[in-house]
């Protein structure tokens, strides 16, 4: 926000500048106006990437700056004199141009939507406007005026492109928000995975694109003796614990695959499946994998254990909570049969994993 009122004062300047530096017979106060000019030109599009990403806006800007000046003073010793402002402007603003352009294409995966059609199409309209505005200037016989048709086209275009990326940065500053937003009301600002409002909310969101023929494992997680890290190493090291799990299970899922936290040392994993031995295959992985890593805390090696609970089910279901509740029912069971294992839930009496287990292990 605060480059976009820079530019706004810079601009401000330039344009009041500009109508009295016909008058200037030292051309000090056309350098100048320009010079802020350009200034505005280089804040805006600083100010519009740097919600895209651009780390360094500052460093672009008198990047941008420096390299007017060098186009002015070149196009003084080359012996532009009556054009030098203007065609050092135009040059300065064509890289502009050219590095937005650049950036965006670069950072394309940042985007979502109509912003990126957007923005690449405004630095090309940029780039192709400087282009034509350059060359008109140096075609036309008499010098550059302020009151010349050029001049005015040149000013209702720069207007035009200044009011668009001013437009594109609010639109952006209003989508991020409601991105921030959004990752505060679905995410676990720990472990950086959805929270359960998040995956019941993914959940839903899935329901609604599935065919009834889809079929689908819900899995309750839970650490088991979670509280004795906290007891024996802190609830800091309690905290890194989650965070290492959440590591250890990402490595297992694929992308599209439902994983969030629900509870304190409770996670759930949603995914769609071929069968419930596919179910089984999954939950075994984590289980295995979970049980032969190893986490460093306090010079001593630790381990840590899962018990999962898993459920099954097909097409656009309706009751989610019913769900959770089926797949803690058989978490519990897994809980009470001596932990680091799973149990389905099949009906009142969830029925353990054993004899699974050792086929899910050979397959896996």
């Amino acid at each position: 926000m605060l480059y976009w009122v820079f530019a706004l004062l810079a601009q401000g300047i330039g344009l009041a500048l500009l109508t009295v530096a016909g008058r200037d017979e030292l051309r000090l106060i056309g350098m100048i106006a320009f010079t802020g000019l350009i200034s505005a030109r280089a804040l805006s599009t600083a100010g519009l990437l740097s919600l895209c990403g651009e780390d360094r806006p500052a460093a672009f800007t008198s990047v941008i700056v420096g390299l007017w000046f060098a186009a002015v003073v070149v196009s003084r010793l080359a012996g532009f004199d009556s054009v030098a402002n203007v065609a050092s402007f135009y040059v300065a603003a064509f890289t502009i141009a050219i590095y937005g352009f650049y950036f965006m294409a670069k950072n394309l995966h940042a985007l979502k939507g109509p912003f990126r059609q957007s923005l690449m199409a405004i630095f090309i309209v940029e780039a192709l406007t400087c282009l034509a505005l350059l060359s008109a200037y140096n075609l036309q016989e008499a010098p550059p005026s302020l009151g010349s048709a050029t001049t005015s086209i040149a000013l209702i275009t720069g207007f035009v492109l200044f009011s668009l990326k001013g437009f594109l940065a609010v639109w952006l500053t209003v989508e991020r928000l409601e991105r921030d937003l959004r990752d505060l009301a679905f995410s676990d600002p720990l472990t950086g995975v959805l929270n359960r409002r998040g995956v019941v909310d993914e959940i839903e969101k899935l329901s609604q694109r599935s065919a009834k023929s889809d079929q689908f494992a819900f899995f309750s997680l839970d650490l088991d003796d979670f509280k004795s890290i906290n007891d024996v190493h802190g609830h800091n090291a309690g905290d890194r614990a989650l965070v290492n799990f959440t590591h250890v299970v990402r490595q297992c899922l694929r992308e599209r695959d439902i994983f969030g936290r629900t509870g304190g040392e409770e996670f759930a994993i949603f995914t769609r499946v071929a069968d419930r031995n596919t179910a089984g295959q999954i939950a075994e992985r984590i289980r295995s994998t979970l049980e032969a890593t190893t986490f460093h805390e306090d010079g001593q090696e630790l381990r840590m254990t899962v018990s999962i609970g898993v459920t099954l089910m097909r097409g656009r279901f309706g009751n989610i909570e019913s769900m959770l509740t089926e797949a803690d029912r058989a978490l519990y069971q897994a809980k009470g049969d001596g932990r680091n294992r799973i149990v389905f839930y099949d009906g009142p009496t969830p029925q353990p994993a054993q004899s699974a287990d050792r086929e899910v292990a050979l397959a896996v």
